[in-house]
């Protein structure tokens, strides 16, 4: 088979929802890299929350922020940021109707105080909580003026009492809104990103500068945010954790991701 280029996505798919990396994952991942496929994360992590290891060398380069961030090998080919004024509309929304948001930047995320409050509100004394909640999701630093700052790439929200659709409304058209990605959430949870620029968008720009035909593409995800990505591909794949719609538009639907699903999805199509 031609050597192809296999973006992955990370909550759900190549980690579960704590952050563990099974070892079948592990082990299809390194076989698939020696067997000459490249493989590229495709996240909406931004690059402050990319877990460490992700950063060495079985990956071929990395797509983060959702599409915002595009390296090949070590060559940064892309790198889009909010414009403040829109930035400056968005929390200006989240803070009238006291929704907690985080604000996704390249050293860190950054919020109001009134969120980071609350945030330690609910997990009062639970130090342990504290650190995992860094781990996974990076530190969260408080920024006094948010909206002004010149290093967002995206942003997400919580417990909003409105919908996805309803938050997109008012946002305009300058944002796309997208449900979160993330397990045991509902429509009151989302991502807030330029319009245009996704995983799909980041797929095209890595392929651009690499010089690799989008028919030597594989793209496996889970998640609300993947559904450009696997439509690109010339072949997507959808874990068994992933949501129906997600699965309808997939080429292939594998296990979930504690069940070895990502081994099974490289041994199905041949990649190991």
């Amino acid at each position: 088979m031609r050597n192809k280029v296999i973006f992955l996505d990370i909550d759900g798919t190549m980690t579960n929802f704590k952050g563990e990396f099974p070892r079948s994952a592990e082990i299809a991942l390194e076989r698939a890299r020696k067997n000459g496929h490249l493989l590229v994360p495709c996240t909406g992590r931004t690059n402050s929350q990319i877990f460490p290891w992700m950063l060495k060398g079985t990956f071929a380069g990395l797509i983060s922020g959702a599409g915002a961030y595009v390296r090949a090998g070590e060559q940064v080919v892309f790198h889009h940021f909010l414009e403040p004024g829109r930035l400056t509309q968005a929390v200006e929304y989240f803070e009238t109707k006291r929704t907690p948001y985080y604000l996704q930047a390249v050293q860190a995320i950054y919020t109001s105080r009134w969120v980071i409050d609350e945030r330690n509100r609910i997990f009062a004394g639970d130090v342990m909580a504290e650190a995992e909640r860094d781990r996974m999701f990076g530190k969260v630093c408080e920024d006094m003026n948010p909206g002004m700052r010149t290093d967002v790439e995206k942003l997400v929200y919580y417990q909003s009492e409105e919908t996805v659709e309803q938050v997109k409304k008012a946002l305009g058209p300058y944002f796309c809104v997208t449900a979160s990605s993330f397990e045991l959430t509902n429509q009151s949870d989302g991502e807030v990103t330029c319009a245009g620029i996704n995983k799909a968008e980041g797929m095209r720009r890595y392929l651009e500068y690499s010089g690799i035909s989008r028919e030597d593409t594989l793209a496996i995800g889970d998640g609300p945010n993947d559904l450009e990505m696997l439509q690109y591909a010339a072949t997507g794949v959808a874990m068994g954790n992933a949501a129906d719609s997600l699965k309808a538009a997939a080429d292939l639907v594998t296990g979930c991701v504690d069940e070895d699903g990502l081994y099974q999805a490289f041994e199905r199509l041949g990649l190991i």
